[in-house]
Parts: C-alpha cells; structure tokens; sequence
C-alpha cells in the first residue's frame, strides 16, 4: 500500500508497506542536479553530496559509518542532472536510527575545512577516472554535444577547474538554499509504517523553511552535431543518438519498446547485427537518457578505427529500418514480456520500490499502479513504435561523439542519414 503526505513546509512523505519483507530502505531526495547549477559551479550539488558524509556535530565521518554498519544496513548516495538521493537500507525496526542519521547529514553536516579540501581532491581524482576510462567519458561528451550550452549538457561531478574553484561557503550556501521543504521527499519502501515515520520526519525535518522550486535552465531544442575527441586509444568509441521522448510523455511506453528492440539486450537487433553477425564490436547498446522536459536515444559502440565506419552505418540503417517497416509480432511480444518481466522482477528490491516512489513524483506527479503500466506495455503495437521512430529519428536533430584515433580526413566516409531510402 502506498501512501503520501505533504507537511506544512512542502515536504512530501511517501511509503510503501511491502508485507513479507524485514528491510526499510528510506531515501532523502532533493530536487537538485547538475542542471540546476550556475556554469562557473559546476560540481556543486556534487560536492556537496561527498561533504554530507563527513562528519556533523554530532557525529564524526567514521562515526556515521560505524552507526549503520553496525546493525548491518547501507548508507550511500548520488547525484544526477535533476536530483541527489541520500539513502539508507536497514532492518525495518531500525529506521528511526537511520531517518535520525540522514537528517543529521543533512541538517548539521559542518563542511570542516580541512575535510573539504581533502574531498575536493577525491573528486579531482574521480574526475581524472572516468577522462581515463574512455567507455564512460564518451557519454559525458555526448551530453555536451547533445545539449550543448544547456545545463543538462554539464557533467555532474563538475570540471577540474570549477570543483577547484568552489569554495567551502559556497557549498553551505547551495546546502541551505537548496535542501528546503518544496524541494524535498522522504521515501520509504519496506517493513515502514507511514504514520510512525511521518512523525519522525515531521520532528526532524517539518522545520525546514519552504523555499522555492529550482529553475532548470528551460526549453530545449537539438541540433545536428558532430564532435571528435581525439585521443591515443586502440579504439575509437562513438556514441550516436537523437532526440527522445521527456519521462513524462504519455508515448513513453512505445519509447521504451523501441530502445528495447534498438539495442536493449543480447535479442536487440544492433547486438544481433553488429557484434554476432558482423563481429565488429564487443560492446554495443542502446538506451535512454530523458528528463522531466527533454530526452536523447543514445547508441554506444567502440570498434576498431577501420571498422567505425561499418558500425554507425549499421546503426543507421537499423534506425531507418525502424522508422520504415513494422517490428515483427513475434519480437514485439517478447521484447515486451522482457520489459514486463524486468519490472516485475525489480520490484523484489526495497531499493527498487523506494527509488520508484521518488521518481514517479517527481516525473509524473504522482504514483502509478504496477497494474497500470502492465497495460500500457499491452497496448502498444508495432505501428505505435514505428510512427514514434519515424517522429524521433531525424537528421535534424542527430548527434555523433566520437573519442579516440580517428583521422578527420576520413569523416566523409560518414554517411549521417536517417532519411528513408538513402
């Protein structure tokens, strides 16, 4: 049963009793990413992320960790484009101790400044892992390219020269400005009680000022773009996308079937063509990166520099292929008994139901029965994914990163079509 209350301040309490279960798990989410931050802070939300874990004036860093280890629970956190989550995993008898904690971290954390210079050096490093791991940079670059000068475009751990630049007041500031009640959620999924865990977050946080919903940098519209990153590497990586479907767009099943069939697993027609039949790539997969207002398709691949070219044009035709003709019956059934099943399967997690809890609000406004998306896979039908094909796969709005050793003078070879029959 789920269940949600609003207090006074804005605050929303959201829950989920899940009988036959003996874990909590209870997120703090805050309605702040990346895309809410000013250019030159960059990193912010980020920072500020780390900085909760060390230390309030109650308890020291290790304290924290000793406190929740020791009634064997997990504590951890993250940060996106459009929200950071605080959250905690614990037996459901323990869960006044764990909401005590996370209110702690969030309310009374001191920003010692020794400790933020030594977190701003982890973060340095962080950043210096993924420029070294090129299959998770090229999809940061991707998000620069595809929603350039846009804050969704910007990384969410910052830049090296804006976390270098942030100074410990400007983290409180963001910290008090930002974690208001409008712009909080408390959700809870598991062995909880509403009315009990109501009252305690009403104690610990009901006297939050209301504050003020974040801007999120507005419209957007995408443009063609091509990018090359030049990097000494064995392969060149590539990401190719286009524009997709915002979370909330009442279309967004037939998106989601359509990602499926593109690239969505081992059954997916680009792992099927590229890597089993053509043999050109070890990793190759689609998926979606979509927001409250806007979203990307996005294919990934690596390959070797000789045989990029053969990749995307294989994307390509698979994407023209599925503007142009219907999907086959047979595969939409089991494309959609896989997405079906993957829900159902999820919802075995605590973790899962809380985190669905959270994101249903904030994307969708409210909750949505596990009954009700069912139905709407079942509704959708092979002319729903190829008329929301033909409407996304554009020329216009196609968008190409690639990192790695690739000579500019080959790019013609590059045919960017998605028009039909070209």
């Amino acid at each position: 049963m789920i269940q949600s209350t609003t207090l006074q301040n804005g605050l929303r309490v959201i829950t989920e009793y899940v009988p036959g279960v003996h874990s909590v798990s209870i997120g703090l989410w805050v309605a702040n990413g990346s895309r809410h931050e000013p250019f030159e802070h960059n990193g912010v939300a980020h920072f500020v992320e780390h900085m909760l874990f060390k230390g309030t004036t109650r308890r020291t860093a290790r304290a924290i960790a000793r406190e929740i280890d020791a009634v064997g629970g997990f504590l951890n956190a993250f940060t996106t484009r459009e929200f950071s989550c605080f959250y905690a995993k614990v037996m459901g008898d323990k869960l006044p101790m764990a909401l005590d904690l996370l209110a702690d971290i969030i309310l009374d954390s001191t920003f010692d400044p020794e400790e933020v210079e030594k977190e701003r050096k982890v973060i340095l490093q962080e950043l210096h892992m993924v420029e070294d791991a090129p299959e998770d940079c090229i999809h940061d670059l991707f998000c620069q390219l595809f929603w350039k000068k846009h804050p969704l475009g910007l990384p969410t751990a910052g830049t090296a020269k804006t976390v270098s630049g942030l100074q410990r007041q400007q983290l409180i500031d963001y910290r008090d400005q930002r974690f208001v009640g409008r712009n909080l959620m408390v959700c809870a999924a598991g062995a909880v009680n509403h009315d009990r865990l109501l009252n305690d977050v009403e104690r610990l946080l009901g006297s939050l000022p209301a504050g003020s919903l974040p801007a999120g940098g507005g419209g957007f519209e995408p443009q063609r773009r091509v990018s090359i990153e030049h990097r000494d590497l064995e392969q060149v990586h590539f990401c190719l996308g286009t524009r997709a479907l915002p979370q909330n767009h009442p279309d967004r099943f037939a998106g989601f079937l359509l990602n499926a069939i593109l690239g969505g697993g081992m059954s997916s027609r680009l792992f099927q063509v590229i890597r089993e039949e053509r043999g050109l790539a070890y990793s190759v997969y689609s998926y979606l990166n979509c927001h409250v207002d806007s979203g990307c398709q996005v294919v990934y691949s690596a390959t070797s520099p000789t045989d990029s070219a053969d990749a995307i044009r294989l994307v390509l035709a698979e994407m023209r292929r599925l503007k142009e003709e219907p999907v086959e019956d047979d595969l939409l059934h089991d494309i959609r008994e896989q997405l079906k099943g993957n829900l159902i399967l999820s919802l075995e997690s605590t973790d899962n139901r809380m985190s669905r809890l959270a994101k249903n609000q904030y994307y969708l406004g409210g909750q949505l029965e596990i009954d009700t998306v069912i139905e709407q896979f079942d509704r959708v039908t092979a002319e729903d994914v190829r008329h929301l094909a033909a409407e996304l796969f554009t020329n216009r709005s196609l968008n190409l990163q690639f990192l790695g050793k690739l000579e500019v003078s080959g790019f013609p070879m590059f045919d960017l079509n998605l028009d039909p029959n070209p």
